[in-house]
C-alpha cells in the first residue's frame, strides 16, 4: 500500500502505513525488496495516490488536488517501490481533475501516460475492480473493460469476469481494440511471470 495518509478520518487511513510520504516511501522500498528476495510479486496501489477521498466501492471520488501535491507527496512511495523493483502498479478509480477531469484514473489514458513517462514505469499496469460504484456510474459495465484497455492497463480486475471478457473480445473482433495493444499488454504480464520464475524464459 503506497497511499499516504496521516488522518485517521480518511477512508484509506486504516489500509495505509499511516505516515508521511518519506516514511511511507522507505516502508514501501523495504517491503518490495523483501518480497523480491522471497520471489513474491509486488503490486503498488492505488496510483496516483488515494488521498482523503471517499470509498470508490460505493461512490465517485473527485480529487481536485494540484498535480504538484502528488509529485511532492503521493508519488514518493510509488517511485520508491518502482525503483525497488515492483512488477505492477494498480491504478485507482478516483477522478484526478488536474490530470483528467472526465474519467476515473483507471480508465484515463492521461493518468497512465503519467505513470509510464513521469515515473518511468514499464511493468504491469492494472485496474481496481471494474464493477465498483465509481466505475459503474461512468459506464454501463461492459464498456468498462474496453475503456480500461484503451487507457493502457495490462491486466483488468473484475468481479464480473464473463461480461468484461466478452466486451474485450467483441471490441477486438470489431476492430475497436487493436491486436498490437493486447500483445504488448500480454508481453508485460509474461515478462513479470518470467521475472518471478512462474514460467521459464
Amino acid at each position: 500500500m503506497c497511499d499516504v495518509s496521516t488522518d485517521p478520518g480518511d477512508f484509506i487511513n486504516a489500509r495505509s502505513f499511516g505516515q508521511g510520504a518519506a516514511e511511507t516511501g522507505d516502508y514501501v522500498k523495504t517491503v518490495v525488496r523483501q518480497m523480491r528476495a522471497d520471489n513474491m510479486g509486488a503490486v503498488l496501489k492505488h496510483f496516483p495516490g488515494y488521498g482523503s477521498n471517499i470509498d470508490t466501492h460505493t461512490g465517485i471520488a473527485i480529487d481536485e488536488r494540484p498535480l504538484a501535491g502528488f509529485r511532492d507527496g503521493d508519488f514518493v512511495p510509488f517511485t520508491s517501490g518502482i525503483q525497488a523493483g515492483a512488477g505492477a502498479v494498480l491504478v485507482c478509480h478516483n477522478v484526478i481533475t488536474n490530470v483528467d477531469p472526465d474519467l476515473p484514473a483507471s480508465l484515463s489514458p492521461a493518468v497512465h501516460e503519467l505513470l509510464r513517462r513521469e515515473l518511468a514505469f514499464d511493468g504491469v499496469a492494472m485496474t481496481d475492480d471494474l464493477i465498483m460504484d465509481a466505475i459503474t456510474a461512468y459506464t454501463d459495465g461492459a464498456d468498462a473493460a474496453v475503456l480500461a484497455v484503451k487507457a493502457g492497463n495490462d491486466m483488468l480486475i473484475s468481479s464480473d469476469f464473463v461480461t468484461q471478457y466478452g466486451a474485450v473480445l467483441a471490441a477486438l473482433s470489431s476492430g475497436e481494440l487493436d491486436q498490437s495493444q493486447i500483445r504488448a499488454a500480454a508481453l508485460r504480464v509474461i515478462r513479470w511471470k518470467m521475472d518471478l520464475g512462474l514460467i521459464e524464459a
